[in-house]
């Protein structure tokens, strides 16, 4: 394998093996990802993904499991909720949740990614400057339970919170995050259904928007194949992950316009897309692996 493409993948596929297509028992699901970590490919598994509000039912497993080796890598989602006020709610329990796991665990169990839901009434349009109200309750929130001490950096060891926004008429709102500590942008890709994916026009917004703002991204379902295609049995053009993870390389390291990241997101050849052991390339464009690094 050429080191660019390792570089590009390491770590790249977070396991949600408890929500759809898998839907697995949460027991069958960790001690899948526990094999997995042992396997040949390990090296571009991430976190295992679980609701915070099952993170008690994990405990009885971490000891059996990652007793010894590495610890269990979480990355936990918030319970979220339908208005302002109930997502601050459930941010609370979540809080408690992931510090009560933690104080448990030490050092064999590790939660240090927290992935939240907007919610839809943010974007009211009665609402003039509708996230940095709730992103400054949500820092109190997260800094009263000391799960980001200051100061936050992507590499401190608290938690890194994602902020996923709705795909809404006003879905470009979200993007504009107000300057954060410890917040980065989730974009959902794709699920069971035609409608769950993303136009080209929302991955090459966000991708530009983190971009500027230097804010990390990630991606959550759907992007199961490489290259973008047309999925037959969805009746859709589904994205694929070399595109959107390429695109954003690219855009790190020469700074594209939004009209050259689109080409790269709707580009369904697998031809223009290569890897050496001296970097990536998408047509005549080209990053060393130096960048690639740099930009994951």
């Amino acid at each position: 394998m050429s080191r660019s493409l390792r570089a590009l993948l390491a770590g790249i596929v977070d396991y949600a093996g408890l929500f759809p297509p898998a839907r697995l028992p949460l027991d069958e699901a960790l001690r899948n990802y526990a094999r997995y970590r042992s396997e040949p490919d390990a090296w571009m598994l991430g976190r295992f993904v679980c609701p915070a509000a099952r993170l008690a039912e994990l405990s009885p497993l971490v000891d059996e499991l990652f007793g010894s080796g590495p610890p269990l890598s979480v990355s936990a989602l918030g319970r979220g909720g339908d208005t302002v006020a109930a997502f601050l709610e459930g941010l609370r329990a979540d809080q408690e949740a992931v510090d009560t796991f933690r104080r448990r665990h030490g050092d064999r169990a590790t939660v240090d990614m927290l992935e939240l839901r907007l919610p839809p009434d943010v974007l009211a349009p009665a609402r003039p400057d509708p996230l940095s109200p709730l992103l400054r309750s949500t820092e109190e929130i997260v800094f009263a339970a000391r799960l980001c001490p200051p100061p936050i950096t992507w590499e401190s060891r608290g938690i890194y919170l994602y902020f996923e926004g709705p795909l809404g008429a006003n879905w470009r709102h979200t993007l504009i995050l107000p300057p954060m500590l410890c917040g980065g942008y989730k974009l959902r890709t794709g699920g069971l259904e035609a409608s769950a994916f993303p136009t080209p026009e929302q991955v090459v917004a966000t991708l530009i928007a983190c971009g500027r703002a230097k804010r990390p991204f990630k991606a959550t379902a759907g992007l199961h194949h490489p290259i973008r295609h047309f999925d037959a049995q969805l009746q859709a053009s589904v994205h694929g992950f070399l595109n959107v993870f390429g695109a954003g390389v690219l855009l790190a390291a020469l700074g594209l316009t939004e009209r050259r990241v689109r080409r790269i997101i709707e580009d369904e050849d697998p031809a223009h897309f290569s890897f050496t052991d001296e970097g990536f390339r998408w047509k005549d464009l080209s990053a060393p692996v130096d960048a690639i690094v740099r930009a994951r």
